[in-house]
């Protein structure tokens, strides 16, 4: 098969969803509870195009003055940087870096807030056990927040239901807190964002997205035809994940 694009993927399947209008509410609600003002800097990892985590410091961290992406794809990080030049962070120190979540050696210092947005599935139980233990005593200043945004996997979905077929999981965020808790970070806030994803009559491209989700040696065919199956049942478009803040 020939190479694919993961950041034009992901992008196309995001015009078949309700994701951002929905995580953009979910920022209104959060904002309301949750005192971010002495955050100054920040890492976010996995961002992609950085969408969903520019979003999340233009409007919840007034006072940022620093903000490091952290995402392996290069043309996801080259997006990302032209995001960047086009202003979308102004007055705000930025940069790249082209790496994963298990190879970063945090940058040198310690930082007030570390965003995660769907990318812990990426990795390994035992890898992020790791990390979030560096997390709490070599990456995060005290007092320094975690934003997860992350699967529901207790409530049915299509498009888990899809990878599921394929023989390919999430991690519940169930999971995700247990793991926080352990490596001794606390819950500040915590909620459901419930989204749609319409894909009964799938582009080409949400098909191609989710053939690289479960492995590219399946059949594009096979994978279009298990879309159309489960989305043809009632609620499958419905897509769960959780916003949650903790502390250190």
């Amino acid at each position: 098969m020939a190479e694919v694009s993961y950041h034009r993927l992901l992008t196309e399947c995001r015009q078949q969803d309700n994701s951002r209008e929905m995580f953009l509410g979910a920022l209104q609600d959060v904002g309301g509870k949750v005192d971010f003002s002495r955050i100054k800097s920040c890492v976010a990892f996995g961002t992609a195009d950085g969408g969903f985590e520019l979003e999340f410091v233009r409007r919840l961290l007034p006072n940022l003055r620093a903000f490091t992406a952290v995402e392996p794809d290069p043309e996801s990080a080259t997006a990302l940087r032209a995001h960047f030049h086009d202003g979308r962070l102004a007055g705000v120190e930025t940069s790249v870096v082209e790496t994963t979540i298990e190879s970063w050696d945090g940058g040198g210092r310690r930082h007030d807030a570390v965003l995660l947005f769907s990318v812990l599935h990426f990795v390994h139980s035992e890898d992020r056990k790791i990390f979030f233990r560096k997390l709490m005593t070599r990456y995060l200043r005290d007092g320094g927040m975690v934003v997860i945004f992350d699967n529901v996997t207790s409530i049915p979905s299509g498009y888990l239901l899809v990878l599921k077929r394929f023989g390919t999981s999430r991690v519940d965020y169930d999971e995700l807190e247990a793991e926080m808790l352990e490596a001794g970070f606390r819950v500040a806030s915590k909620q459901d964002v419930e989204q749609r994803c319409e894909y009964s009559d799938p582009s080409d491209g949400v098909v191609k997205f989710i053939q690289l989700m479960v492995g590219q040696e399946i059949a594009e065919s096979e994978v279009r035809r298990a879309i159309v199956e489960i989305f043809s049942q009632p609620n499958m478009d419905i897509y769960v994940q959780k916003l949650a803040i903790f502390t250190k």
